[in-house]
């Protein structure tokens, strides 16, 4: 049992799909793990707060029992985004921004894997956090990182506009925008944000 599910939940926002799915076994604690980072963030959504942190809570535990290597770097980030998508939606966006700072040098610590081994590039609630602390230079530059990591991908396509919106770059965002309009053509689901 892979926690791919729960991954694909947490991307496109269906909190209310995570709460209601059983947790898997206990003893499949990677799979377990990332429930719980799901349900975290899930929980997070829903102002849940201490519920929130003791998933986190539960996230930490299994990374710490982990042998060293990937995956446990793997649920050390998602024990970070789990505290920031919690301090993000309790209004507290700079704090938020230094939890998916450490997240990302983590990520960006990982060896090479295709898929990687943490799901998503944290750069994205990053650069979101950027923008709600009105650093839309710091955004831009994380979502053109980004963009070079994983060319034309609408996530950080969306926020780079919005990045450059924030600072007067008109053209520049204009293009974007079309670029993102390209990339994103066929999706069932409507960003506003690099993520949900």
């Amino acid at each position: 049992m892979t926690p791919i599910v729960w991954w694909t939940m947490v991307t496109f926002g269906q909190y209310d799909a995570i709460l209601a799915e059983p947790l898997p076994p206990a003893d499949l604690r990677y799979t377990w793990g990332m429930a719980q980072y799901a349900r975290g963030v899930a929980l997070a959504a829903a102002h849940r707060w201490t519920e929130a942190l003791a998933a986190g809570d539960s996230v930490s535990a299994v990374a710490a029992a982990m042998p060293d290597g990937d995956n446990r770097v793997a649920m050390r980030i998602a024990a970070r985004m789990v505290l920031g998508e919690v301090a993000l939606r309790q209004g507290k966006p700079r704090e938020a921004a230094r939890l998916f700072r450490e997240a990302m040098f983590l990520e960006d610590g990982m060896g090479y894997m295709e898929p990687p081994t943490w799901y998503f590039p944290v750069r994205h609630s990053l650069g979101k956090a950027l923008l709600l602390i009105t650093q839309p230079a710091e955004a831009e530059r994380v979502y053109r990182q980004d963009l070079a990591r994983f060319p034309e991908n609408g996530w950080s396509l969306k926020g780079l506009e919005l990045a450059l919106r924030a600072q007067g770059k008109k053209a520049e965002a204009t293009e974007v925008a079309a670029r993102f309009q390209a990339a994103w053509q066929g999706a069932d689901v409507v960003l506003t944000s690099s993520r949900f």
